[in-house]
């Protein structure tokens, strides 16, 4: 999960999403941040692949799943991170998840 994330930032989509794949299949339990965690990565690496409008999709329906409890965080941070680098609808759409 953490590989993923550093090259999330690093813009290796490439080995971002393999690391995502590693990560969920060393995940022996159905962790609900971690999954959400390396889903908001692959958002993120989708918005640097030139998909805005998935990124922004895929972060908010992530961040709506959450239970409350674990909307803060990590999960807040990376989802906010994302929100940044987004313009237009894809920022709203995740803006309005996010409020």
């Amino acid at each position: 999960m953490h590989l993923s994330q550093a090259y999330t930032l690093l813009g290796d989509t490439r080995a971002a999403y393999q690391a995502q794949d590693d990560a969920l299949a060393l995940t022996s339990s159905p962790s609900v941040m971690t999954r959400a965690l390396i889903a908001m990565d692959t958002a993120a690496c989708l918005r640097v692949d030139g998909d805005p409008g998935a990124a922004a999709e895929m972060a908010a329906a992530v961040y709506d799943r959450l239970p409350p409890a674990y909307r803060s965080g990590l999960a807040h941070s990376r989802a906010q991170l994302l929100h940044r680098h987004l313009e237009g609808a894809p920022r709203r759409l995740l803006g309005d998840a996010l409020a």
